[in-house]
């Protein structure tokens, strides 16, 4: 048996480890491994409730509204407070705007300059990979990163700056939108628009979002220029649709709610295809290889405690399961939850690498 052990990343939020043992040319064991113990529970402790809103966006410098947005709807529950419908529409396009510009951020800077390194050179595919997608010299990040700067514009307008802004609040936001900064976010708006179809699809979103089948993709991609395009002819050169197969059931919360729903709906997507309401009582937390003590496995009632000398166990993060077993969220999972159509149909392979890169491009559409 051969172990192999990756890391430190430098792609994520705090240190990151893999660890595979590797009997006869396949993954045996694998242990995924945070080192670092950040404790955010204990930090919020005995503080006064409207601190979550300083402390929780600190999880994450990239998805910080998010993390706000979760912060201020539980203290809104919580408070039995009742949000302003303006508010809660601004919160909504800064989370969408956050959102895109993350996608942009994986699909530019995360995951298409890979394909450009020289250990595939020898693909037909490689030369203009390279000249396109280098990190910080390829022609995509001169269109790119400005399109995905004035996304966060939006953070400016709404909530005053970004990452870790205070403007989400239990009750809506911290202030109202005026009418020029109406018209700077729809020229925003329009602008990042224009770059998706100009740059990343090469065709109006209509057109795009119409796509139905993998076979309508197929002969929409045909000839065609635009950076999608060039991600699928790659991703079926090196078979990205046999990568990273997922557990199978596909689960999310939904997105960009308000008192009348959401605009991509809640619920889980089981294995068969069936979509069912999204089972929250099932949701536990796992700490088996957790250095923490087990307290209840329920996320409301649990307690993080930590246990460094812990047998077996090699991380500091809990495992996040649904009636015990693993299941997936993120963009794929929902549009599919959504009943995104193309997505609906590119799930008969599967979830999987190019699945799940098409899906972020999709949402990224449909945000705009």
């Amino acid at each position: 048996m051969t172990r192999i052990t990756v890391g430190p990343f430098n792609r994520v939020e705090g240190d990151l480890e893999v660890r595979l043992d590797i009997e006869s040319g396949r993954v045996a064991r694998a242990e995924v491994t945070a080192p670092l113990y950040r404790g955010f529970e204990q930090i919020l402790e005995g503080r006064p409730p409207l601190d979550a809103l300083v402390i929780a966006p600190r999880i994450c410098g990239i998805c910080s509204v998010s993390q706000s947005i979760a912060a201020a709807a539980a203290l809104r529950q919580a408070m039995a407070v009742t949000a302003m419908p303006n508010g809660i529409l601004a919160t909504n396009i800064a989370h969408a705007a956050e959102n895109a510009a993350d996608h942009l951020t994986h699909f530019y800077i995360f995951f298409m300059p890979d394909f450009a390194r020289e250990s595939y050179a020898a693909h037909a595919w490689h030369g203009a990979a390279a000249e396109r997608f280098t990190a910080t010299k390829g022609s995509a990040a001169r269109e790119a990163l400005p399109a995905r700067a004035r996304l966060l514009e939006i953070m400016g307008l709404i909530a005053g700056k970004w990452p870790h802004s205070l403007a989400f609040q239990p009750g809506g936001t911290t202030r109202a939108i005026e009418l020029g900064e109406r018209v700077r976010l729809n020229a925003i708006a329009a602008s990042f628009r224009g770059f998706l179809e100009r740059v990343v699809f090469a065709d109006r979103l209509e057109n795009v979002l119409a796509l139905t089948t993998p076979d309508e993709l197929d002969r929409w991609r045909e000839g065609r220029d635009g950076d999608f395009a060039h991600f699928l002819r790659l991703a079926d050169a090196l078979s990205l649709a046999g990568l990273g197969k997922g557990p199978g059931p596909l689960m999310s919360f939904g997105a960009y709610h308000d008192s009348d729903g959401a605009r991509f709906r809640a619920g889980i997507r089981a294995s068969g295809g069936e979509i069912e309401a999204l089972p929250a009582e099932r949701i536990t937390e796992d700490v088996s290889h957790a250095w923490m003590r087990e307290t209840s496995r329920s996320p409301a009632e649990s307690r993080t405690v930590p246990d460094a000398d812990k047998a077996d166990a090699y991380s500091w993060c809990k495992a996040p399961r649904l009636a015990g077993q693993p299941v997936e969220v993120g963009a794929l999972a929902r549009q599919a939850v959504d009943g995104q159509k193309l997505i609906t149909a590119l799930l008969s392979d599967g979830s999987n690498v190019r699945n799940r890169v098409i899906a972020r491009l999709i949402e990224t559409a449909q945000l705009a």
